[in-house]
């Protein structure tokens, strides 16, 4: 059951309305802290996430203590509510769980579903610089093109890659927008994940890219990508999933306010993303219609009658004139046969 909080006063009232769901939602906030004891790579991985989620973030440079979000999620519930944050970044670092980083999102002000990435060392004798020595040349409010590689992503039995990948994407996806400026994209986030082995969890890669555009001799140029930023490899640790009734509830969209909700006929929506409707129209009255007058057509002045009154006079016309012809045709052929009697008594 989810949590009804009544207001008791009109200003009570005003805050829960500004904190209820809202159908174009604002870009949610990051709060980014760390526990009792942080190590400098965790620290890293922190300040990382700070400086490519700016402006929607709140960094804590204080330690935390006594704040273990599977354990106890009071605290860290307090902190997001109390910062309007609906999303956690929080590193910690103990015996059992060395260089821990804990992602977790709030819905309701409660803990929504947790994810846990266990920090990997450096291969090949590599480092992690502090994030002062880091060159991470992206703009302010700019966002990545995300890229999951790796068939981990797409098995839905795998519920811990799914969190992340969802998780991930509401941290960096910034603003809804409908258009997009080519200049602004500038960097690439790129998460590849090996193949799953039996008993073993993969390992996640996690690689930033800066996007180069060069002259190619053709309308458009040549891009490459060039490596920035540090490189982070770990483990997906713990994982809790959000139970069924409150992760509909957090799914649930509202209609926009240009959409009926209801599937519109004879309209299509190609694969470019076009729309394409086919009108259908009545049949037309052509008994209006304006053409060409001839001369010969006109009705004449005073005569009123029909069509049909005229054919019945025609015909009687045409039948007089054939009469009297064959009247005459006949009269001629008897005086014939009466001379050529004549001639033969003769």
């Amino acid at each position: 059951m989810l949590r009804e909080v009544k207001a008791k006063n009109p200003r009570t009232a005003r805050i829960l309305k500004s904190r209820e769901p809202q159908l174009i939602e604002p870009p949610k906030r990051t709060l980014i802290f760390h526990g009792a004891k942080c190590p400098q790579v965790v620290d890293t991985v922190l300040k990382t996430f700070h400086a490519l989620t700016k402006p929607h973030n709140i960094l804590f440079h204080k330690k935390n203590e006594n704040i273990h979000p599977y354990e106890n999620s009071e605290s860290l519930e307090f902190l997001a509510n109390k910062n309007e944050c609906g999303l956690v970044a929080f590193g910690s670092h103990s015996k059992k769980r060395p260089n821990c980083i804990t992602l977790a999102r709030v819905f309701n002000s409660e803990l929504l579903d947790l994810v846990e990435l266990m920090l990997l060392p450096p291969r090949d004798g590599e480092v992690i610089p502090p994030i002062n020595e880091l060159v991470m040349d992206v703009g302010l409010g700019l966002r990545p093109m995300m890229l999951f590689t790796g068939s981990s992503w797409e098995d839905p039995t795998s519920t811990s890659h799914i969190i992340l990948k969802s998780t991930l994407l509401d941290m960096f996806k910034g603003e809804e927008t409908h258009q997009i400026d080519v200049e602004g994209l500038q960097y690439v986030l790129s998460v590849a994940a090996e193949e799953p082995q039996e008993g073993l969890s993969p390992v996640i890669h996690m690689r930033w890219y800066r996007v180069i555009t060069k002259r190619s001799g053709h309308k458009l140029p040549r891009v490459e990508l060039q490596e920035v930023g540090p490189k982070f490899d770990f483990k997906v640790g713990r994982t809790r999933q959000a139970t069924p009734e409150v992760q509909k509830e957090a799914m649930k969209q509202g209609k926009r306010p240009n959409e009926d909700g209801k599937n519109k006929k004879n309209i299509i929506t190609d694969s470019i993303g076009d729309k394409i409707g086919r009108v259908h129209l009545g049949k037309q009255d052509l008994s209006d219609l304006q053409t060409r007058k001839m001369k010969g057509l006109k009705r004449r002045a005073g005569f009123e009658s029909s069509d049909e009154e005229d054919e019945p006079a025609l015909e009687d016309m045409m039948e007089e004139e054939i009469s009297e012809d064959e009247v005459d045709e006949v009269d001629d052929g008897e005086e014939e046969e009466v001379s050529h009697k004549k001639a033969r008594k003769n």
